[in-house]
This record gives C-alpha cells, structure tokens and sequence, in this order.
C-alpha cells in the first residue's frame, strides 16, 4: 500500500525520533561523582561539582579506602580525566601559612589506568614516621621529619611493596634544598649516609641525589651553590677510599659539584672514592 507523501514523512520522523529515544536511553548524563563524594569514606571533593581530588578520611580503613578507589577510578575511566586520592596528616605541622601541609599519601589515578597500587601506598604510609608518601607518577616519594630520620625511614620503607625497588625522599624545611633519590641496586646505606651528611656540613648547598625513572636508574650526586674552596674540599672527600662503599660494585656512584666564581660557573667531578667502572 502506498501512503500519501505527508503521512509517510510523519511516519518515518516517528520512526527516527523512536530510535534515537532507543540510542540515548542507555546513556547517563549523571555526574559521576555525585554519589562518589557522598560515600561515607570521603573528607572533601574539591572543587565538589567536578573534582580533581578527593581527600578520604584519615580514619578510614584499608580496605574501605581500597574499595571506594576502585569505584573513582571507574569514574577516571568514565570522564577520561585524572584525579588524585590523598588523606591529611593529623599529625601534620603547618610550617608556612601560605603553603597547605603535606597530605599522609596521595596516590594519582589515571584514565584506563587501574588503583591496584593503592594498597602499596596505604601501606607504605601506615610505617611509623612516614608521611608524604605520593604514587601515581615517577618515583614513589615520602617526607623525613629531619635529616637525622631519612636513613631510618628509608630502612623502614625498603621493606614495603611501594618503596622495594627504590624512592624519593625529601625533607619539608629543606625542600627546596635537599632531595635524595634511593636506588638500592646502585646505591648502599653508606651512601645514603653521606648524602645526608653534605647536606647537614653545608645547609646553604642545593643537595640532590638524582635517578632516572626509565632505563638504568644509576643516580648522580649534585651539589650546588658552593664557594670554590667548598667544592674543592667536597670533591676531595667525596674521592676519599673509604667513601667506594657509597656505591655497589660494578656502579661507580658519580659526583657534580658547582660552584660560582668571579670567573662564572665551574664545576667539579668525580665519583665517591675515586672508583671506575
């Protein structure tokens, strides 16, 4: 049977209205983490339509902690943007007003990424004097309370899932000034200990042990903002034969050391007691 021109074109619109109405009805428009920042677990959404991070309760299990970051990252997944997890340190001293405390752990999910490692990062925090502790991107990293706890909160982390294959580690007051990269296939306790010692001789230096993320994680010992006499010193005792058992055999620990002149900017090198590969 043949329709009339106008009924058919009625007809075929219906048709189409119909199977968009079909097409669209299993898609959700409901943001995501309407129900995510209401879940018991959680301290702050921020900013709350939309957020970029979500703080949980300090108080919160591991393994209500481990379940809810399951659900976000489905979430991550859904919206194709990154989020980071943390939870505050109540014990946290605020050194700046200016500047917010270090969170206990933050741990960063990434679209089609997974939050498997999350239980890493809840345990690694939960180590006594541990704080700071962030996953997610490069390194893992934790904050000593001073100098004096670095050595010990690397021993205590090296013993955790996150920290095993190494870490960074920092100091809040020396933040802009100290940073130590521990890769415990290339470098000893010694090393570390001699690290923290330059660190403690010359307070004014910019103080990093570096390691690359990717490919051989062989770190580099740098010193900056030294006086030529420092460097000069520095360098000599860094070669000293007693400092070789700062790196493990075969991997020469590497040392730079700058320093500024009339003449500009020099610099010395080395490697802790004068080894070669």
């Amino acid at each position: 049977m043949r329709l009339p021109l106008r009924r058919a074109t009625v007809v075929l619109c219906a048709g189409l209205v119909l199977a968009m109405a079909g097409c669209t009805s299993g898609e959700s428009t409901e943001n995501p983490y309407a129900a995510l920042c209401a879940d018991p677990v959680v301290a702050a959404c921020d900013p709350a339509e939309g957020p970029l991070s979500i703080t949980v309760d300090a108080g919160a299990s591991s393994d209500d902690v481990v379940r809810f970051a399951g659900r976000v990252q489905d979430a991550v997944n859904q919206t194709k943007r990154g989020l980071t997890l943390r939870a505050d340190d109540p014990s946290a001293v605020q050194l700046d007003p200016e500047v917010s405390t270090t969170p206990k752990w933050q741990y960063t999910l990434q679209p089609e990424g997974t939050a498997d490692a999350l239980a890493g990062v809840l345990e690694a925090a939960a180590v006594p004097g541990a704080s700071g502790v962030f996953a997610g991107l490069g390194w893992p990293s934790a904050e000593a309370a001073t100098l004096d706890d670095v050595e010990p909160l690397i021993t205590a982390l090296s013993s955790t899932s996150l920290f095993a294959d190494g870490g960074t580690f920092t100091v809040p007051s020396l933040r802009e000034h100290f940073r130590l990269v521990y890769v415990p296939a290339f470098t000893t306790m010694d090393g570390v200990r001699e690290v923290v010692s330059v660190a403690r001789d010359y307070p004014d230096a910019e103080v990093l042990l570096e390691a690359p993320t990717a490919g051989p994680n062989q770190p580099t010992f740098y010193v900056a903002h030294l006086t030529p006499d420092e460097a000069t010193r520095l360098a000599a005792r860094l070669s000293a034969p007693e400092m070789a058992a700062a790196s493990v055999p075969g991997a020469p620990l590497e040392f730079v050391l700058t320093s500024l002149s009339e003449q500009g900017t020099d610099s010395l090198t080395g490697t802790f007691g004068g080894v070669t590969g």
